[in-house]
């Protein structure tokens, strides 16, 4: 029986392309920073670049390892606000479930930085990677 699967590209919204390979579609993921779809469920989302690729494996595989004392919690004043420099995974607890992913550019209001990680408003969490993912403004 033949393959009638389609993989579509999509990023920012807008459809790329349609292929009939996931592989092809992953190429081109990769090269755009895109997302990969099929049968209207996200089957892969495209690399940023290798050294936040290889940041973002080693913290789904729990390995990011601590170089310093781990922080203690940081509150910050209320409004607090960071832009994500990187595609980001926002989590229900730090190295938890993956909610849902926001893209670089986007301002996320937070409430502490616990251990690493940006404690937003909504009770969610991003890794700050010592500044790497995200900046303060």
């Amino acid at each position: 029986m033949a393959n009638t699967k389609i993989y579509t590209v999509v990023k920012d919204g807008e459809e790329l392309d349609q292929m009939k390979t996931l592989t092809a579609a992953k190429k081109l993921a990769d090269v755009e920073s895109a997302e990969v779809y099929c049968d209207g469920k996200c089957v892969y989302q495209g690399t940023v670049n290798a050294e936040i690729e290889t940041a973002i494996a080693q913290e789904l595989e729990g390995q990011v390892e601590e170089t310093e004392a781990p922080v203690q919690e940081q509150l910050t004043q209320d409004g607090q606000s960071y832009r994500l420099k990187a595609l980001m995974n926002v989590r229900r607890k730090p190295n938890g479930a993956i909610v849902r992913t926001l893209p670089a550019g986007t301002t996320v209001d937070v409430t502490s930085v616990e251990n690493d990680w940006l404690h937003l408003k909504d009770g969610t969490f991003i890794l700050l990677g010592g500044g790497k993912f995200a900046e303060k403004l």
